[in-house]
């Protein structure tokens, strides 16, 4: 699963969800402006939460260990440069 398919998945659905719970606000009807905005702010909250943490995680991760294999390490792939495994071990069996 890529980065895209779940931020997709977790995170527009996360969103929404806290979006949604101050629509579905009944009574008494004249609050739900108020109850949809607070919803909204606390989204925002926490979709800016998670970017600036992302960025500081990632940054300090960049400039200490590096987060990128070689170029000959991801030509191999992650299963031999990493793991020293194959994925698909049975591929290299022969009857």
């Amino acid at each position: 699963m890529t980065m895209c398919w779940a931020y997709g998945r977790y995170g527009l659905a996360g969103a929404w969800g806290g979006l949604a719970a101050g629509i579905s606000v009944r009574k008494p009807w004249w609050s739900w402006r108020g109850k949809f905005a607070s919803q909204l702010v606390g989204t925002l909250a926490g979709c800016g939460f998670a970017l600036v943490s992302g960025f500081i995680v990632y940054g300090g991760l960049k400039a200490f260990m590096g987060i990128r294999m070689s170029e000959e390490e991801e030509q191999a792939g992650a299963d031999l440069s990493i793991h020293k495994i194959a994925a698909r071990p049975e591929a290299g069996i022969s009857r």
